[in-house]
Order: C-alpha cells, then structure tokens, then sequence
C-alpha cells in the first residue's frame, strides 16, 4: 500500500505543480473542471445515484450552475456564501464529533437529495475558488501554497496522531482522529507559513495575518475531511473511489481542499489582500 501511495504521489505531484505554476488560468479552468467531474462521480457514487445517465446529468448540472453562478454574482459574494457554508459544517461537526448524529440527521445524510445538493454546491465553490485565486497576482504561488499546507497538516497529524494521539477529535465520525494529531498538522503548518513567508509568498500580508490565514484555512480542511467521512459512514463506506491507487478516489483526496481553497481566499479578502 505504501509503495503504491508513493509511486501515485511521485507521478500526480510533479503535474499537478507543474500545470498550477505554468498554465493561464484559462487552461487550469479545464483541469479543474475535470477533477471536479471526476470528484463528483465519485460523491454521487457514493450517495447512491446508481444510474449512469443521472450521475452525467448532475455532473453537467455543477457545471452550468457553476458557469450561471460565476457569471451572475460577484465572487466575493459566492465565496463568503461558502465561507458561511463552511463555518455552519465546522459547527454542526464540533457537536455532533463524539455523540453521533441523530436519527433525523443520520437520515439527511444517508438520503440521495441531499448527497447530491452537498455534492453540486460545495464542488461549485471549490472550482469558483481555484479560478479566483489562481487568477490573482500572486494565484499561482498563492494556490500551490494552500495545497501543499494541506498535504503538510495531513502528514503532520498522521505522525503526530501515530507517535502521541491519545485524545480522540472526534469519535463518532472519524476514530483515529486525534487532538495531539491536530496540533501536529497546526505545527507543520506553521513552519511552512513562516518559509512561504520569507519567500514572499504572503504579498501584502504580516507575518502575524499570514500565519492566522493558514492555521484557519488547516482548521477548515479538517473540518472538510469530517464532512465527507460524515457521507462515508452514513452510507458504510470506506474509500470514495478508487481511481489513485494507494489513495483511494479523486474526492478522498481533494475533501479537505473542497474546505481550505475557499475559507483561503475569503481569508484573504477579509485582510485586504485581494
């Protein structure tokens, strides 16, 4: 399994770097619409729209809604509308984190309306908020930062969780989730920032928003790994697909950036970057 990760991470990273930090946001717009499409089917899979003809039709559906909504509204308005999305999932997963969900609510989840209401929205903000960011003066560096703090908060709290978890974060929706994992992630996080920082990658932020802007935006992408593990034990699945060998599906791996790529760049506009 580990070799299989390693080899799938070798192969996707340098493309995924290279496609972000070389190509006119028009080009990745493509890019991002395909792992879009291909994160959910993956979701729609898993919410149980069997039919082949119904899953196109509503992947077809995030695109125009994604096309109507972009050209309709401004985006700081679609993505504080996100923002407020994702503040309301981090609630109602803080308290529901160790109890479990009620019947009503265990019941939302496992139905197929709102798997897919979930699915079409929130994959719309997560491409309206690559576009955004990627689009910006300092996009680029900007997006591939966001990505790899991401990559760095699940590899720091995998082996902080491993060598000194003894708390759970929240039993009843994810079990090897630890408090001494998310502070592991936070730890790693923040080195980074202060390198990122040092390389200008901040803009015009202080060093003190900058860092405040990534321990938020890691906390969010957390709060995104929940949400989609709250779909996965409502309808008793382990992985969403499983496209990347050693990694499971294409959703598995962008959950957490379905959360953090806004929370990001609305952080970023609160504090006057953009």
């Amino acid at each position: 399994m580990l070799k299989q990760r390693l080899i799938t991470a070798a192969v996707l990273i340098p493309l995924v770097v290279f496609g972000i930090l070389t190509l006119p946001t028009d080009k990745l717009n493509w890019f991002v619409a395909l792992v879009s499409a291909l994160a959910a089917w993956e979701w729609l899979t898993m919410v149980g729209v069997d039919d082949l003809n119904r899953r196109l039709l509503w992947i077809l559906g995030l695109f125009l809604l994604s096309t109507i909504v972009m050209s309709s509204f401004s985006l700081s308005f679609i993505l504080s509308i996100a923002a407020i999305v994702w503040l309301l999932a981090a609630f109602f997963v803080a308290k529901y984190r160790h109890k479990g969900l009620p019947r009503s609510l265990s019941a939302l989840f496992a139905s197929k309306s709102f798997g897919i209401a979930s699915c079409v929205v929130l994959l719309m903000f997560f491409w309206v908020a690559v576009v955004t960011l990627h689009q910006s003066s300092l996009g680029p560096q900007q997006l591939l930062y966001v990505l790899v703090s991401v990559w760095l908060a699940d590899t720091g709290g995998y082996f902080a969780g491993k060598k000194w978890g003894r708390t759970a974060l929240a039993k009843a929706i994810s079990p090897n989730k630890t408090r001494e994992g998310v502070m592991g992630a936070l730890g790693l996080t923040g080195v980074w920032a202060i390198i990122a920082y040092a390389m200008s990658i901040n803009g015009e932020l202080s060093l003190f928003s900058w860092l405040l802007l990534t321990m938020i935006t890691v906390a969010i992408s957390i709060i995104g790994d929940l949400f989609e593990s709250l779909f996965k034990r409502s309808h008793q699945i382990k992985d969403s697909g499983n496209l990347l060998p050693g990694h499971g599906g294409i959703l598995d791996r962008i959950d957490s950036l379905i959360s953090a790529v806004p929370m990001f760049v609305v952080g970023s506009m609160m504090l006057g970057a953009f």
